[in-house]
């Protein structure tokens, strides 16, 4: 049976590209990763479920407490937490993921992009660009290819810390209506005004401090939570190598589950019709077989390297990378010279050190060049599962 041709029309392109780029990994277990992209109801209504309970719990501590300012700041922590998977949500629904039923997989992303002020339509052109153009002039997920010098690209990143998601909400429309057809435009402006007309009524409704206390400040939360999840995804990557151009980060479960499995950003986009709660299992059925991969060991370890990296301003792919021996190509007289010159540069080691044992990991200070992006991770040379530090 042919994956391929069980795949859902929506993504069946971009599946068709990137497995191009890894045909090895669909090699022995096809019916395995075909499983991962069923569709469950269940899942999914638990997941939308206890965020919506998260919430409740949160409105009621700053409804009971207002006084209490220790309990009110938790409230307004936990509705923000369960806020931030409206993002998500909107994400999941934008590759048809919310349900079987087209309809109402799009009611519910127009209803999860509702409190983020942001059209689903127009977030759909968007990110369909970020995946059939990734790393071209109409991605606008990634910065390179706009921006040139180094001192802007940094600055890029530092923006997508500080106000990721306020310009995501301002420019997400222009950019959709830049290039959308006629008809995507007619329905984009039609959801902004739908919008509009919704949150005029809300403001009309509400006090002022039920607005602050119910959706401004848990939306600080949000914009926090949302970009540093999104500057993990693609930042320091690149744009020319499919397994470097999008981090996964090994969080713990319970930050996995909060962002509804979203840390395991390469493995969406290697195969982007699988659902997120069935993206840990296509992690763990093709991360023995990644002949190398950007990954954290958590986000506050990805923000530490990433802080690290201000001044210096690295472009270069930047990560833990960790290497396999499946399948890996042959390697080409360049890499067979780099590989003497490392060998003998290992030999020459100080008494003392030593490359760890399989399993371990080395920290390489060598940077990864893009001379090198064919194969970078032959620098780790030894052992299967070793790892390398390029964050330098």
């Amino acid at each position: 049976m042919s994956v391929q041709a069980e795949l859902p029309a929506k993504d069946t392109d971009t599946q068709v590209q990137q497995l191009r780029a890894c045909p090895h990994l669909m090699a022995g277990i096809e019916p395995q990763l075909q499983a991962c992209n069923t569709l469950s109801v269940g899942k999914r209504l638990r997941e939308i479920a206890f965020f919506v309970l998260l919430y409740w719990v949160g409105m009621g501590l700053v409804t009971w407490w207002r006084s209490d300012w220790p309990i009110m700041a938790a409230g307004i922590l936990l509705m923000g937490v369960a806020m931030n998977s409206l993002g998500i949500f909107l994400h999941e629904g934008l590759h048809g993921l919310l349900a079987r039923d087209p309809r109402i997989n799009n009611l519910l992303s127009f209803l999860a992009g509702l409190p983020l002020l942001i059209s689903a339509r127009a977030y759909h052109t968007t990110h369909r660009d970020h995946h059939f153009e990734f790393g071209r002039p109409r991605d606008y997920g990634t910065y390179r290819q706009h921006l040139k010098n180094r001192s802007l690209i940094w600055l890029a990143y530092y923006l997508q810390f500080f106000l990721g998601s306020i310009l995501y909400v301002l420019l997400i429309p222009v950019l959709a209506l830049r290039s959308a057809s006629p008809g995507v435009r007619f329905m984009i402006l039609g959801e902004y005004v739908m919008i509009a007309a919704i949150v005029a009524g809300l403001v009309h409704m509400l006090s002022w401090e039920s607005i602050c206390f119910y959706w401004l400040y848990p939306s600080l939360v949000l914009m926090a939570l949302s970009n540093i999840r999104g500057l993990a995804s693609h930042a320091m990557g690149s744009h020319d190598d499919v397994y470097l151009s999008s981090r996964t980060v090994k969080s713990s479960g319970l930050v996995s589950w909060l962002f509804l499995h979203e840390n395991y950003h390469l493995e969406h986009h290697l195969f982007p019709q699988v659902p997120s709660y069935h993206l840990k299992q296509v992690h763990d059925l093709i991360w023995p077989r990644l002949p190398r991969a950007l990954y954290a060991r958590s986000y506050l370890d990805f923000l530490g390297h990433f802080s690290r990296l201000l001044l210096p301003k690295e472009q270069n792919p930047r990560g833990w990378c960790i290497q396999s021996t499946i399948h890996e190509p042959e390697a080409s007289p360049h890499h067979e010279s780099h590989d003497n010159e490392t060998a003998q540069s290992d030999s020459a080691q100080p008494k003392g050190t030593s490359l760890p044992p399989q399993g371990g990991h080395f920290r390489q200070r060598t940077p990864l060049h893009a001379a090198d992006l064919s194969n970078p991770c032959r620098l780790s040379a030894q052992g299967n599962g070793h790892r390398i530090d390029l964050f330098g």
